[in-house]
């Protein structure tokens, strides 16, 4: 029986809100901002455990089920819900047999945004996070047969909910980088995403007073709680597995959240479904606008409730202090007023309108309300663009037969995508199991309810069910489409798909598309599952109309085979493109504006067989083949837009049409050489002042990057070296002192030694005092990567012992043969050091263009 802890809260509890903000610190200024969150969390807790504000009710662990209820909880609520109840009403809970459910706005009651310096221009806006919409967390979490790790996956939606209703995303933005690390956050851990939904990123530890002490601050999506810095009792956290949690006989399996990464989890202990990306089913946030680019130097300074629904956000930007105002109307719309200082003041009003679409109200569509022709404009950098949620439900219609009426658990007229994603869950566990995982059935029922709501509201109606052909098929015989990862390039988190010549994400280079020669890009893999005995691949695109066309088709591919060069032939059975044709069709991108377009590679179990000629195996035939054998996945985006290309760089004429530059060879994977690189604990190498190799991990843990490239002498090796050290004191971990140590190996004998050139431009703390520490640090020089740097008056890099760096593992299982460490003078102190190295090779006279496409002036360096 469903029973609620509050009073019902309207979906836009922000018109009850009272002022967000009121007497907060100033912002620091420059690089302390960054700083400013993690002083701020680590105060709070530190105040939260010294004076704990008296709890709302009983301490209660999350084995909370094995204490009892807390005190003023009703007596059949589950013991889940006592952390919530400091934070009722703004919240309100309800619970069944199986799950604890939490309705809010998605506002917190504290300031929010202040403190950010890498901005992408939203602002909060309520969410109406209720209902079927709500937030669902498991009263009986299942230990997962194998943990989902966060590292690079779920980059999509929450993974965790904080006690005051707000979702907690992975400490890694949607582009993979470390949002606490880049300066997205505000001082409390939270920023908004696209669709103006405010969040966290790290573990609001800050909730910890008014949760109780001994509280959970957070629930996993899993069910598994995630508590603070210590244990309930105040005892220390030891013995932390790789998911950032443990067992205790008393709570049972619980997380634990910290004050470096991941900050929150490292993985789901528990069960749970992905699907695009995301822990799958979860509430949908609804954009009223379209999200826009970050707005480079700007940061937030002032964030206030105004006046009844109506709100500033303040910032700087080049020594100016611009605003956004706006407000929310009891007619459902939102103006906005952009004050861009010396630019003007501009004005937009956004509209929720029937069907979804975004657009501002009064004149034409996509005319702003008072003004002529156009879309206003948010602040300078980026237009203001358009994209609402959809609106409220109309009346209730009639029924639309027994399959809606099995998916609306609610019986409210309506199938929300999480009714539907759970009356697919329950239909697959309920059926006969087939090939099928119940990842690639949510994946499914994912995709037909997006074809089903044709009017994208987010709910399908009764209209939509009859138009359907017939009801949502089994999950358990699933036929169609396998789920392609999108923000997780990996769907198992190993199995990798790269190419020497494209990062995930980039421009396609010219030579891959229709404005060059057109051949098929290099591709390379690693880390396959057991098992793999095959591979197939598809490239395809999904065009402005939703429509699906396809590029590429490969199949038959050895499961030893472990890369494909480039214009590759003769390599597996190529089947058709779009076009009916057989073989590659390079993208022509055809209209304005950029096309992303994805190369997915299949690991399968077994061999398939499509049932017809290679010349007929489209990418359906494809992947109806490839059903219930694929054991992994793995994806590389790359964006093209018409006419690039078009024009050759300045220092080069085109080529005909597939032939090389003359005078030259077309390169292939045997001209490529190995690079091993280990670093304590990061490096950014340049090779002829071309970028090569970045370590992907930020400091921590330890490991090895290999790479290859096309060598070209000589070779002027560049290599900018960090130990991890706090900017403003040089020390590691709060008071402690760490060391740095380097080390590379080049296929062609190349490594590092006393003989390359080094410089420190990081030290601290000077003379090793940890009780008033203090740094010398000087700028890095400009251009530090090119060939013509000049280095004469460097001195050399300083030789070190393997036991005097003490590297991890992967180190000895790699080659390093004949490479010693190196560093400046203080390995200790030393924190940020610069390395250079030229390499002739006498008689090697150059056979392909390696001219940089890259243009390194504008890297932004960490």
């Amino acid at each position: 029986m469903k029973r609620w802890i509050a009073p019902f809260v309207a979906a836009w509890l922000l018109l009850a809100h009272g002022p967000l903000v009121s007497g907060h610190e100033a912002i620091p200024d420059g690089p302390a901002a960054r700083e400013a969150l993690r002083r701020h969390i680590e105060e709070s807790w530190r105040s939260a455990q010294e004076n704990p504000a008296a709890p709302s009710q009983s301490a209660l662990p999350v084995k909370i089920a094995a204490q009892g209820p807390a005190q003023n909880q009703p007596p059949d609520a589950p013991p889940q819900a006592a952390p919530f109840q400091g934070f009722l009403p703004a919240i309100e809970l309800s619970w069944d047999a199986s799950y604890l459910n939490i309705a809010s706005d998605g506002l917190p009651a504290h300031p929010m945004m202040i403190g950010i310096t890498a901005w992408q221009q939203q602002v909060p806006l309520p969410q109406a996070y209720s209902g079927a919409n709500s937030w669902r967390i498991p009263l009986h979490p299942k230990p997962a047969s194998q943990p989902a790790m966060i590292e690079g996956r779920f980059l999509r939606g929450a993974i965790a909910l904080a006690v005051n209703g707000i979702p907690i995303f992975n400490p890694q933005n949607n582009r993979g980088e470390i949002s606490y690390e880049i300066g997205e956050l505000d001082r409390w851990g939270g920023h908004c995403g696209r669709a103006d939904d405010y969040h966290y990123h790290i573990a609001p530890l800050h909730l910890q007073t008014t949760a109780g002490k001994g509280q959970p601050i957070a629930f996993a999506l899993d069910g598994y709680p995630i508590f603070g810095l210590t244990e309930p009792d105040d005892s220390p956290v030891t013995g932390l597995d790789a998911c950032h949690g443990h067992e205790d006989p008393k709570l049972g399996y619980h997380y634990h959240a910290s004050m470096k990464y991941p900050y929150v989890i490292g993985g789901f202990h528990g069960e749970v479904v992905e699907a695009d990306g995301q822990v799958d089913p979860q509430p949908r946030a609804t954009p009223v606008r379209e999200a826009l680019p970050a707005l480079r130097g700007a940061e937030v300074s002032d964030f206030a409730k105004t006046g009844d629904n109506a709100y500033e956000l303040s910032y700087t930007l080049n020594g100016e202090t611009r605003q956004v105002r706006y407000r929310i109307e009891p007619d459902g719309t939102y103006p906005f007023e952009f004050d861009n200082g010396r630019d003007g003041v501009t004005k937009e009003v956004y509209q929720r309108r029937p069907g979804g679409g975004g657009g501002p109200s009064g004149g034409g569509p996509g005319e702003p309300r008072g003004q002529k022709g156009g879309r206003g404009k948010g602040p300078r950098g980026g237009g203001m663009r358009n994209d609402s949620p959809p609106p409220p439900p109309p009346p209730r219609p009639a029924d639309a037969g027994p399959a809606q009426r099995s998916a609306d658990l609610n019986a409210d007229g309506f199938v929300s995508a999480q009714e539907f994603a759970t009356s697919a869950k329950r239909d697959f566990e309920s059926a006969p199991r087939g090939s099928a995982t119940l990842s690639e059935a949510m994946s499914k029922a994912r995709e037909t309810f997006q074809k089903l709501d044709r009017n994208r509201n987010g709910k399908l109606e009764p209209q939509e069910w009859q138009a359907a052909p017939a009801p949502p098929p089994a999950p358990s015989a699933v036929t169609s489409e396998p789920p392609a990862p999108m923000q997780s390039r990996s769907s198992d988190g190993k199995f990798l798909l790269t190419s020497p010549r494209l990062e995930d994400g980039a421009r396609m280079p010219v030579e891959f598309t229709g404005d060059g020669s057109g051949g098929t890009p290099p591709l390379t893999w690693s880390s396959p599952p057991q098992g793999t005995t095959s591979y197939a691949l598809i490239m395809d695109h999904i065009d402005k109309d939703g429509m699906t066309k396809w590029y590429w088709t490969l199949y038959d591919l050895p499961g030893t085979l472990t890369q494909l060069p480039e214009a590759a032939s003769a390599m597996g059975k190529t089947g058709t493109n779009f076009k009916g044709r057989v073989g590659y069709e390079p993208p022509h991108s055809q209209g304005p504006g950029e096309k992303t377009y994805t190369i997915t590679l299949y690991a399968l179990a077994a061999a398939i067989d499509p049932g017809v000629p290679p010349d007929q195996v489209d990418r359906n035939a494809l992947l109806a083949a490839m059903q219930g054998k694929i054991l992994a996945s793995s994806s590389l985006r790359m964006v093209h837009a018409s006419g690039e290309g078009a024009q050759p760089p300045p220092d080069r004429k085109p080529p005909g049409p597939g032939k090389p530059q003359e005078g030259l060879v077309k390169p292939t994977l045997g001209d490529t050489m190995k690079l091993n690189v280990y670093a304590d604990n990061w490096f950014l190498l340049y090779v002829n002042g071309r970028l090569v190799a970045v370590d992907p991990i930020q400091f921590t843990p330890h490991n090895v990057v290999s790479v290859d490239f096309l060598p070209e002498y000589p070779m002027t090796i560049a290599v900018l070296a960090k130990d991890n050290a706090d900017p403003k004191t040089g020390m590691e971990y709060g008071t402690s002192i760490g060391d740095g140590g380097f080390v590379l190996k080049f296929a062609d004998g190349t490594v590092t030694d006393g003989t390359w050139k080094a410089k420190c431009f990081f030290h601290g703390p000077e003379n090793a005092d940890t009780s008033n520490p203090k740094i010398t640090q000087e700028p890095l020089p400009e251009n530090w990567w090119s060939v013509d740097f000049d280095d004469r008056s460097w001195p050399n890099a300083k030789e070190y012992t393997t036991e005097e760096v003490d590297p991890k593992q992967p180190y000895f299982d790699t080659d390093f043969e004949g490479a010693k460490f190196i560093w400046s003078p203080d390995l200790a102190l030393d924190n940020t050091v610069i390395f250079r190295k030229r390499v002739e090779k006498p008689g090697w006279t150059p056979r392909w263009n390696t001219k940089p496409d890259l243009d390194v002036t504008r890297l932004s360096l960490p």
